[in-house]
This record gives C-alpha cells, sequence and structure tokens, in this order.
C-alpha cells in the first residue's frame, strides 16, 4: 500500500485569530499567516526575501482548538489543501486562495512546548469531575504525565 500524503504549508501567524460561527453553529477559524523566503548564493549563503502572506481557514471542532492555541506570531505546520474563493474587495469582486487545514499545529522545531499524555478522556473532564478524580487515582510519574521539548530534541 502506498504512503498516503498531502499537501502541508509552515509559517507564522500574521494576525490576531479569529473565530467566527456560521449560521448552522460551525466554527471557522481564521488568520493571515506569513511564509518566509529565502534565495541561495552562489557562495552557498542564504539571503532572506519579503514574506508572502495569505489566508488560512480551519473548520470545525479543530477551529475550535486552534482558536485556544494560537495567537499572532506562533510558528505553525498545517496540513490540508488550497482552494480559491470570490469575496469582494473594494467593490470589486476577486478570486484569491486561502489555505484550507485539516490539521494544525505549533512547528516542534521552533516552538517549546509540554506534551501532555493523559488519555483524552482525563484531559477533557470538567474540572470538578478531574479534582475528584485526581484525589482517588494514582498519580502518573512526572516523566509519564507529561514531556518537556524544545523542539530539538532536548
Amino acid at each position: 500500500m502506498a504512503i498516503k500524503t498531502e499537501p502541508s504549508i509552515k509559517g507564522f501567524i500574521a494576525s490576531d485569530p479569529r473565530l467566527t460561527f456560521n449560521d448552522d453553529g460551525q466554527a471557522r477559524f481564521y488568520a493571515r499567516i506569513g511564509q518566509n523566503h529565502y534565495h541561495r548564493e552562489e557562495d552557498g549563503t542564504f539571503t532572506e526575501l519579503e514574506p508572502s502572506f495569505h489566508d488560512l481557514v480551519q473548520f470545525g471542532k479543530g477551529a475550535e482548538l486552534s482558536a485556544d492555541r494560537f495567537i499572532k506570531g506562533d510558528k505553525f505546520i498545517a496540513q490540508g489543501y488550497v482552494q480559491d474563493y470570490r469575496h469582494v474587495v473594494d467593490g470589486q469582486e476577486r478570486t484569491d486562495e486561502q489555505f484550507v487545514a485539516k490539521r494544525l499545529g505549533h512547528d516542534p522545531n521552533l516552538t517549546t512546548y509540554t506534551v501532555d499524555r493523559r488519555p483524552r478522556a482525563e484531559r477533557e473532564a470538567p474540572a470538578a469531575e478531574r479534582d475528584s478524580a485526581s484525589r482517588s487515582a494514582a498519580r502518573p510519574a512526572p516523566e509519564q504525565a507529561g514531556v518537556e521539548h524544545d523542539g530539538l530534541g532536548r
């Protein structure tokens, strides 16, 4: 069986992300994103070029999670697809591209974060229920509850 692949992008969140809901209650995460570009010189060095800016959207539960997790300036990696969309700018209808993220996460090479390996049910339990359960259950060793990463394997 062949390896399944999908388009992906990396960049940084360039605007304050927005979470909106359509008439059916479906969540929509929107952020203007930037992508850095470089030119390789003949001597092997790189010259940084101006970044390009694009629209990124995400829908559903993922959109709600991303709205809680991302702020302007965060570095990310996203998996999804590019689609054209029409909108009105200064009274003129125009077509632009947007990246529709199926998955969106912080770039582990550029972001320090903590991994929470507790079962999903335990992470999503209401606070009162979680507090009650934690008093009666044995606690995992700290090295099992979360792992510190600095994005460089340390």
